[in-house]
């Protein structure tokens, strides 16, 4: 089985690693590398010199990826298949898959894919907890949205806190009482997703929310000056002209 999954998931993951090493270098940005690592992978991507909704598209880029490779793995098996699209079944049969041919061995392996991909896109992109993918869109939207960074970083944290949590109930629920490991796996991704976020709020608390890799980019700071500015005009009265108006 490992020989079946270890190399499927070795080009998922690394194909949606490049899918924001692209898109970063596509906006202005470099990349300094992809690091694989057992739980998933990362691209070391620098800043690009855009708006919010650049780093954004950063984001969304390597959740994307998925698509694409659904669509490919899709085609393995439908020729594999010869067009039985009904003989689609997530279940290996190992009997079944030692005794099959070519088109057996094709078949397991495009369904496995499908499957992979379509996990790791919706893991991805619509679990808002950093340091997800998806927490990372959350908290660029917060951000465009009129939030303050400092706010945005405090929302960001806690909620991936709280999903984190949530994750490790069940993933230790799964291990102990059903013997999964897949339980064990998601007890692991919760440890990762508490220890990230802590620091994401530590850094906030401490006033270092721009300091941090979330929003260590030219936009949030161009975009945090800009509310900081709007916010000391108010407590001085209002605009400039408004000033004026009052004093004739």
């Amino acid at each position: 089985l490992f020989c079946l999954y270890g190399p499927i998931l070795f080009i998922t993951i690394l194909t949606h690693e490049y899918g924001h090493a692209i898109c970063t270098q596509k906006l202005g940005g470099t990349v300094e590398g992809i690091l694989l690592w057992p739980l998933g992978g990362l691209a070391f991507c620098g800043p690009t010199q855009g708006s919010v909704k650049e780093d954004l598209y950063v984001a969304l880029a390597g959740p994307l990826t998925h698509i694409p490779q659904v669509a490919v793995w899709f085609g393995v098996f439908a020729v594999a298949s010869e067009g039985d699209l009904g003989s689609f079944d997530r279940y290996i049969n190992l009997s079944e898959l030692r005794e099959g041919g070519a088109d057996v061995f094709f078949k397991f392996v495009s369904i496995q894919s499908i499957v992979i991909n379509v996990g790791l896109f919706i893991f991805n992109l619509f679990i808002p907890a950093y340091p997800l993918d998806g927490g990372r869109c959350f908290a660029a939207l917060l951000v465009m949205c009129g939030v303050r960074v400092q706010k945005a970083g405090y929302v960001t944290s806690i909620l991936a806190i709280l999903i984190g949590l949530a994750m490790g109930i069940y993933g230790a629920t799964e291990y102990i009482k059903n013997d999964s490991p897949n339980g064990l796996f998601v007890v692991l991704i919760c440890v990762f997703i508490i220890m990230n976020s802590y620091q994401l709020f530590s850094m906030t608390k401490a006033g270092r929310v721009l300091q941090h890799p979330l929003f260590n980019r030219s936009c949030y700071r161009e975009t945090e000056e800009e509310a900081a500015r709007q916010q000391q005009q108010q407590q001085q009265g209002g605009s400039p002209a408004d000033n004026i108006t009052e004093m004739t």
